[in-house]
């Protein structure tokens, strides 16, 4: 993938801030600026270094090979280090005369205070640099997010021939993911949640052995991974037929996930789309019972700038892939979540996720 233009991107963030160099070691941040396919993954120890002429990308000898051949035709260059990576990338930037180095805000703190003892100069902490430049993706990301969504999608269609009276949760979530993983998927998104009956009144429920028993609503919340990028998608189901209460909770959470929709647009305040949500249901007299944001940014991470909610200070960018997920929690009882994944346009929105929302009853 070009990530050309996202370097230069960093380059000029650098530049107004007055630091000639950075030092990115958060994997996705990596693998965003680099464009590097099948090097990351969970045990990587690499750390990009950009400079306003340089691009060099740290690994040691186990992704040497995988990352030389990435980086063909790109600006970045592989540095394979024997010795401790950040000892190792500090002494060169003090052989180059670099007096100032800038972190992520995001590394830990171990990694660091390391990093800082080793350093000959100050150290300056850039608080979400990268991550604000991901917020806007380009077409070849929204590619890979719509088809991540396109999996998730046909998923949810099979996991609903699936579901049915005497099925674990367990059972479900490991068929929706073994099918993903079968049918276009790198890998899950995040660890699905599959929660029945009064176990779906927690909004992030974890996955039990509770069997699914008939009047149950069913809570799926799951998303594919497709080359790096993920998807995101919640549905709530009914095994057999929805009762009163069932059906005046979901009414009210589609409105509210419709109603986010539609306040969407470049350039407004994210705050504003978590208040129509919220809106739709206090008039439903269920707003008390909404106890998250409505959405939040994904891309190469599931929760990425901006945040959707009522505290946040973000602005809705054209290019962002935001979720709207409203959701009705009655403790003990059930819950109810409808999500989808959209991209922000100038004028409004586009929705990435398309797996029906009227209230479906598995016969």
């Amino acid at each position: 993938m070009n990530a050309e233009h996202r370097l230069a991107a960093v380059r000029r963030t650098l530049l107004a801030e007055g630091i000639p160099a950075m030092l990115i070691t958060d994997a996705s941040n990596m693998r965003y600026l680099t464009g590097f396919d099948d090097v990351f993954d969970d045990g990587i120890n690499a750390a990009c270094l950009v400079t306003a002429e340089r691009a060099r990308f740290y690994t040691d000898a186990r992704y040497r090979e995988a990352a030389a051949q990435a980086a063909i035709g790109t600006p970045w260059s592989v540095r394979c280090e024997s010795g401790s990576l950040y000892i190792d990338i500090c002494r060169e930037l003090q052989a180059e005369g670099v007096s100032e180095l800038g972190l992520e805000s995001s590394v830990p703190y171990g990694r660091f205070k390391f990093i800082s003892e080793q350093f000959v100069g100050s150290v300056r902490v850039l608080d979400g640099l990268v991550e604000g430049v991901r917020q806007t993706k380009d077409a070849a990301e929204i590619e890979r997010i719509e088809e991540a969504a396109r999996v998730t999608d046909a998923a949810f269609e099979h996991a609903l021939g699936f579901i049915k009276p005497g099925r674990t949760e367990r059972e479900v979530a490991l068929e929706i993911e073994f099918w993903m993983r079968t049918h276009g998927a790198d890998a899950v998104a995040f660890q699905p949640i599959v929660a029945s009956g009064p176990n779906s009144s927690r909004p992030h429920a974890t996955v039990t052995d509770r069997r699914i028993g008939q009047g149950d609503i069913v809570k799926l919340d799951f998303g594919a991974c497709v080359r790096g990028y993920r998807a995101d998608m919640t549905r709530t189901v009914v095994v057999g037929e929805a009762d009163e209460q069932q059906r005046r909770v979901y009414e009210a959470v589609l409105e509210a996930n419709l109603a986010g929709i539609a306040a969407i647009r470049g350039g407004i305040p994210a705050a504003e789309v978590d208040a129509a949500a919220r809106a739709v249901l206090e008039r439903h007299g269920l707003a008390d019972r909404f106890s998250h944001g409505t959405g939040h940014g994904v891309g190469l991470d599931i929760h990425e700038l901006p945040t959707l909610n009522a505290r946040s200070r973000d602005q809705l960018r054209t290019g962002s892939v935001v979720t709207v997920e409203p959701g009705v929690y009655l403790e003990g009882v059930f819950g109810v979540r409808i999500e989808d994944l959209v991209v922000v346009e100038e004028a409004g929105c586009r929705v990435l996720t398309s797996s029906p929302k009227d209230l479906i009853q598995i016969d």
